[in-house]
């Protein structure tokens, strides 16, 4: 196993919750298990660090940072602000070509073959393909860095309370609303498409914990 698979396969197990918040990983078992060198390894509990999923314990390995669930009504307010305004610049922004491709990311999603794909690979899931055009299409690099930090959060969390990558595409239909917005270039729509977004998946982690 190359590294990028092996980074990505042990990044898939902590946000889909195949490993645990607060278990603790150890170097020579992930070695073992990803069939990859120390060096490598550690460059992937780097950038795995970078991206707040784990946490460095002195001669123990590694622990998966755990979720505070308490936290769940301040990450999606400002997830909204923030995906609100990713839709209001996009629309003034965005290319012909990042356009199509996003027609395509939903036409795709609507089909069995996507609907049905096993958990395999983070950012091949449909809701974070449109995600990261649409954050791209922004034109804003320190814009798309938080918010790609945010989505890792937020699907976490949606993984943690029991949903799956099916969820997601439940979502296509409201997806076109976005899209619409992006094509007509009207950036107050697109806001309030992506707030509306973000307002329906904070519905369904409220509708699991009740």
């Amino acid at each position: 196993m190359n590294k990028e698979e092996a980074y990505e396969k042990l990044r898939v197990r902590i946000v889909t919750n195949g490993v645990a918040p607060g278990e603790i990983l150890k170097e020579k078992d992930l070695m073992a298990q990803l069939a990859i060198g120390r060096s490598p390894l550690r460059e992937i509990l780097f950038r795995l660090q970078e991206e707040n999923l784990i946490k460095p314990l002195p001669r123990l390995g590694y622990m998966v940072t755990t979720l505070d669930i308490s936290d769940v009504r301040e990450l999606v307010e400002l997830r909204r602000e923030l995906e609100g305004f990713a839709g209001y610049l996009a629309a003034q922004r965005i290319t012909p070509e990042q356009l199509e491709y996003l027609r395509t990311i939903i036409r795709e999603a609507e089909t069995e073959t996507v609907e049905m794909q096993d958990v395999s690979n983070i950012t091949e899931y449909f809701d974070t393909r449109f995600h990261s055009l649409l954050y791209q299409a922004t034109g804003n690099q320190k814009l798309v860095k938080i918010l790609q930090d945010l989505h890792i959060v937020m699907l976490r969390i949606w993984f943690h309370v029991g949903f799956g990558a099916i969820g997601f595409i439940h979502q296509a239909q409201n997806f076109y609303k976005v899209f619409e917005a992006l094509a007509q270039k009207e950036p107050e729509n697109a806001r309030t498409a992506m707030e509306d977004h973000v307002d329906i998946y904070a519905a369904q982690i409220k509708e699991k914990f009740l």
